[in-house]
């Protein structure tokens, strides 16, 4: 069954919008090249919480890109990481039981 992987957190201080989605659009490759990887999104609420969810084949490939995510190996994950108050995020990861397309 396919996993949602939830990474939710706040962002830095003095970030914007902007500079947060194009943090997010610019790691976009690393997820996409991960084994298993189905599809990605990502949401701010009026709150300024953000939101990334990601959908994976299965728990393995969840756990696996967890495992691989690295900014010293993949570079393009350096912005991402630069946008997130660590103290605030939260990852989890939940086995789809049912959906509707």
């Amino acid at each position: 069954m396919n996993v949602i992987e939830t990474v939710r957190f706040a962002l830095t201080q003095g970030t914007s919008e902007q500079a947060a989605v194009a943090a997010w659009s610019g790691s976009l490759a690393f997820a996409k090249a991960q084994p298993g990887f189905i599809s990605r999104r990502f949401a701010i609420g009026d709150d300024g919480t953000c939101i990334d969810e990601v959908t994976w084949a299965d728990m393995d490939s969840a756990k696996a890109a967890t495992a691989a995510f690295n900014p010293e190996a993949y570079p393009e994950l350096g912005a991402l990481m630069s946008i997130i108050d660590m103290t605030t995020m939260e990852m989890t990861h939940h086995t789809v039981k049912g959906h509707t397309d």
